[in-house]
Formats: C-alpha cells, structure tokens, sequence
C-alpha cells in the first residue's frame, strides 16, 4: 500500500496557494494544500491507510527541476525529476539525432553542423513532430526562420519547434520567433566554473517567448543557473528570480512537444492535482528578489502574498539540498 504524505511546518512555494505551510500528496500527485492545523485534521479525518508525516523545520519545498537539456543522467537525489536528451532513458524526453531512427522518439535533433540539412529535414517531417535545433550565432538563427518561415502557421503551431541557442538575438529574430511559435531553451557556457550567458532572455521573455534553461554538460547546482540569469553581465537582460526559476520549472514544460506538455500541464509546480515531486532546501533568506540585484529584499512572511525563492547571489553558496520527494515518496 502506498504510504500518503504529509509535509508540516514549511514554506511551500506555490503559486496558486502562496499562504500554504502544510502538504498533502496522495497517489503520486498534491492532495491539498493550506495550514498545518487544517492539513492535520483533514488527513486524519479522510485517510485510511499509513501516512508519513514530516515536520519540515521551516525549510524551503520547491517542484523538482525540469532540466531543458542535459548530456548527464539523473541520478538517485537528483534534483531534476526529469530533463530533454539525444540519449534515449528513463525519467527524460528523448530527441533523436537527424539520420537517427525516430521511431521510438519524442522528436528530432538537428545539430549547428546539419543546418544546411534543414529545408530536407522540413519537407520530411509530419507535424506534430517536434524539432530541437542547434544555433551558435546569430547567422545561424536567421538561417532557421528563413527555414520555418516557409511553413505553414498550421504546422508550426502543431510542431512548436525549440531553439537551442546561448548568443545575442535581434529585436527582429525574437519577433519572428514569436510568429514562428518557436521556443529557446539556453545552455549557459562555463567561464572558470561560473554559468554565463549570452542570450537576451528578458527580451524573450518579454516578448512571449517560451525560455527554458539547460545545463549541458554542467554538473553544478541549477540554482547557480537561475543566479546567472538573475545577475546577466547586462543589466538590461536581467530577470527576477521567479521568472528565472520558471525556466527551470514550468515553463520547461510548456516548450516540450505538445504530446508531453499537454499530459504534464501540472508539472513544474505545486498545485493541487500536480506531480508530487519535489525538492526540500535549506536557504539562508527568503523573498522576492527584482531583476536589479540593488532592489532585492527579503521575508518570511507570508501576509504578502508571494510565493517565496530564495534570495540568490553568486557570492554566498545557493540553497542547500535536503533531500528530494518523487512521486509523492521521501527519497
């Protein structure tokens, strides 16, 4: 018999019910969420079976990282529950590399090095089949709208093609990728152990265009991924800290092939009715923190209404792990 889970005495980041201390998954998904006086009540009073409850200790319970591409696997207390690849796995949405059989993948890669492929690879593909191609520079990314461009809004919707590129974007490549119905997932590079990135996520993000972050080959904390976001070397592609949270949760969600997306909408969050995998962390401050690193400040209050992060900086050390709930279970 499956154990229920009850989680007390926490800071619940959800941003349907952002006054939540208390959690209750049940079959693998969030049952409810509110006070621990109430959540204590209401597990006795409908719960049959065994229940775990655990005392949280004021820590910190996010949604499990959703990795927007990676070359590693996830590990037993990974903090990604799951993650985008060209190795086909468990726990990750399979692209199979262009010559590959696709038969038994999520969609297709395209590397930087097959581009001049694409206007073949287009004419063979059958929406809704997702591609992820590869861009290295700005060149590049005009030559794959030039590529879109020529097909059908119809198909273009149905396909949401990703983008995976980490280099400056035009105003006028960012629009077109607004009209072509394409996403960016970025994989920072690593200058001296230190995520850095080139694309113009703000204005993306700005604009409406689906962002999600990836780590490559990085085997660091994804919270050093949101900081580098957070703290972009320019000032003016700066992000707030939920929005670049989002990248790494739900929105790396929504910019997966429609098939996934829409049978994971609850994914990426806490909510009620959405998976119950999760992260637990110990952070030094909580709060909401601004794009402008001067105007961040930090709570622990819950009368204002905001879902708590972390208060971020590339000089202290992120958040640390205290261990991981998948599928509802304590790992």
């Amino acid at each position: 018999m499956t154990t229920s889970l009850l989680l007390t005495n926490g800071y619940i980041h959800s941003v349907s019910e952002p006054y939540a201390n208390a959690l209750h998954a049940d079959n693998g998904v969030v049952a409810w969420l509110g006070s621990d006086e109430a959540g204590e009540r209401l597990v006795a009073a409908t719960v049959t079976g065994p229940v775990n409850t655990k005392d949280l200790r004021g820590t910190l319970i996010t949604p499990a990282f959703i990795d927007g591409f990676s070359t590693t696997p996830v590990t037993p207390g990974d903090t990604r529950s799951t993650f985008s690849s060209t190795v086909p796995g468990a726990e990750r949405v399979y692209y199979a590399p262009h010559d590959t059989d696709p038969n038994t993948a999520d969609g297709v890669f395209v590397a930087a090095g097959q581009l001049e492929q694409l206007p073949n690879i287009m004419l063979d593909l059958k929406p809704p089949t997702q591609l992820l191609i590869q861009s290295h520079s700005p060149e590049h990314l005009d030559h794959v709208l030039d590529i879109l461009a020529q097909q059908s809004n119809a198909s273009l919707m149905r396909s949401r093609h990703r983008i995976l590129a980490n280099h400056p974007m035009s105003a006028q490549q960012i629009s077109q990728l607004v009209t072509l119905h394409a996403s960016i997932t970025i994989v920072p590079r690593i200058v001296e152990a230190t995520p850095k990135i080139s694309a113009p996520a703000a204005s993306l993000i700005a604009e409406g265009v689906h962002v999600s972050m990836g780590t490559g080959e990085w085997t660091g904390s994804l919270w050093e991924l949101v900081t580098a976001l957070i703290e972009n070397d320019d000032i003016d592609q700066r992000i707030s800290t939920r929005a670049a949270f989002n990248t790494v949760s739900r929105d790396a969600v929504r910019v997966l092939p429609s098939r996934i997306a829409q049978a994971n909408m609850g994914a990426g969050q806490i909510a009620v009715g959405s998976p119950a995998d999760f992260n637990v962390w110990q952070a030094e401050q909580l709060g909401v923190q601004a794009p402008d690193v001067k105007a961040a400040h930090w709570s622990t209050d819950k009368r204002a209404g905001t879902a708590l992060l972390p208060i971020l900086s590339s000089t202290e050390e992120p958040p640390k792990l205290q261990f991981t709930i998948r599928n509802g279970q304590i790992i």
